[in-house]
């Protein structure tokens, strides 16, 4: 496997399953078919656009050229997003509408923590009297 097929992970695992849970109720919005990856890439490039979390089913006809994890890889690697999910035959991806920033998460650090929730314990103190 080419690392040059490798999307950079952004998500955290954390991330990743609040988004499956979101995606159960949605239905694959864009189909590999027999001609591959490269004839709807655009398709899916508009659909995370427009939506952000997006299903892809892959049909029979596809998995005759590629394998579904690469399949997977390129439509993320392309379309900037990420791969949430990989069941069966079909891909959930995720790509925010409003930018990475807000996904790529560090640890904070425990003193700004403590700080911040000192302010909204006594904002409640002062609410209530």
């Amino acid at each position: 496997m080419e690392d040059s097929l490798q999307p950079p992970k952004r998500l955290t695992s954390k991330a990743k399953k609040i988004l499956r849970t979101q995606s159960h109720s949605l239905s694959p919005v864009v189909w590999v078919g027999k001609e591959g990856v490269d004839k709807v890439i655009n398709e899916v490039k508009r659909q995370l656009k427009d939506r952000g979390l997006i299903k892809v089913k892959i049909r029979r006809a596809a998995l005759e050229r590629d394998s579904r994890e690469n399949i997977a890889k390129k439509l993320a690697l392309e379309g900037d997003a990420e791969v949430v999910s990989l069941v069966g035959h079909v891909i959930t991806l995720f790509r925010p509408r409003e930018g990475w920033k807000k996904y790529t998460t560090k640890k904070t650090k425990k003193p700004k923590y403590v700080k911040e929730f000192e302010k909204l314990k006594f904002a409640k103190k002062f609410k209530g009297s």
